[in-house]
Formats: C-alpha cells, sequence, structure tokens
C-alpha cells in the first residue's frame, strides 16, 4: 500500500488488489491487469502506463475510484478530491499508484514494469535538468529579448505601415 498527499494536507491510501482492478475496469474501461501488452509486430507495450502518467485527469478519476471509500468516510465529495490535487500533489500521487501498480503484479510482470517506470523516471528526470539547464541559459534570455523586441511595434511604425489590400 502506498499514501500520497493531497494540497489540503490529506493523505490517502492506494491499495491495489483484484476487486480495485475490477472496479476501476467496470467503472473507467481501464484494464490494469493487461497494462502490458503486445504490439502486431511483437513488441511489448506500455502505453496505457504513458497515459495515466502524462494526463493528470485520467489519474484522479483513478484515484477517485481507488480512494472513494475512503473519501465518503471522510466527508469528502469527488469534486474536493479532484480540486486538492495539483501541482506536487499530482506528482506525489502518479508516483505512489506506478509504484503500487507495479507490486501488484507477480514475478516478470513485476520487473518488467518495475523496470518500465524506472526508464521513464530517469528520462523524465533527465528532460527536466535539461530544461532547467536552458532556462537557466544566459543565451535563452538574449533570445527571449530580441524575440521580443523584433515583436514589439512602436506605435508610430504601426501607423505608417501600410495595411496590404484583401
Amino acid at each position: 500500500m502506498r499514501t500520497f498527499k493531497d494540497n489540503k494536507g490529506r493523505t490517502w491510501e492506494i491499495a491495489l488488489n483484484v476487486w480495485q482492478m475490477k472496479r476501476l475496469r467496470d467503472t473507467l474501461g481501464i484494464d490494469l491487469v493487461n497494462v502490458i501488452g503486445t504490439s502486431a509486430d511483437g513488441s511489448v507495450r506500455v502505453d496505457t502506463i504513458d497515459r495515466i502518467a502524462s494526463d493528470p485527469c485520467l489519474l484522479v478519476d483513478i484515484l477517485w475510484v481507488i480512494c472513494e471509500r475512503q473519501a465518503k468516510d471522510a466527508g469528502v465529495a469527488d469534486e474536493d478530491f479532484g480540486a486538492s490535487l495539483a501541482g506536487d500533489s499530482i506528482e506525489e500521487a502518479t508516483r505512489a499508484f506506478l509504484d503500487e501498480l507495479v507490486d501488484f503484479f507477480p514475478g516478470a510482470r513485476r520487473l518488467f514494469l518495475k523496470k518500465a517506470v524506472g526508464l521513464a523516471r530517469k528520462y523524465t528526470g533527465e528532460m527536466e535538468t535539461a530544461l532547467k539547464e536552458a532556462l537557466e541559459s544566459p543565451e535563452l534570455e538574449e533570445r527571449l529579448k530580441t524575440e521580443l523586441r523584433s515583436a514589439s511595434v512602436s506605435p508610430e511604425s504601426a501607423a505608417s505601415t501600410p495595411v496590404p489590400a484583401p
């Protein structure tokens, strides 16, 4: 079982088991039991995991199904549950959900999913590092200044620029 905190400081438990997997399939049409599949060419695909990790709305729907009983016991409506998940809490919830999903599976499937999730995290981390470096780069600031200067048009030059005929 994994936990995450929402933006209101409430702790939610994620426990995946066969009953929860069935509820997710029946409620949302998401078959996590068969999350590892094969393509027509025989290659392994994990597109459902990628979809969940990159779509916060889908993730929150999944989390609601998993946490619904806890929420109702705490008097939390689905709208409040969803509204309390944004930013860092989404990242924490995604991590907790994916770790719990990996642990749901036995043997080789668990090892494969663990590797897939680990690689996704590695590449996401590398992309974030590259983005941070690019954002801190003096060259980016200079390019933005240049672009902003060339994009801004003074009122005098706008008035003297002929408008092309339609």
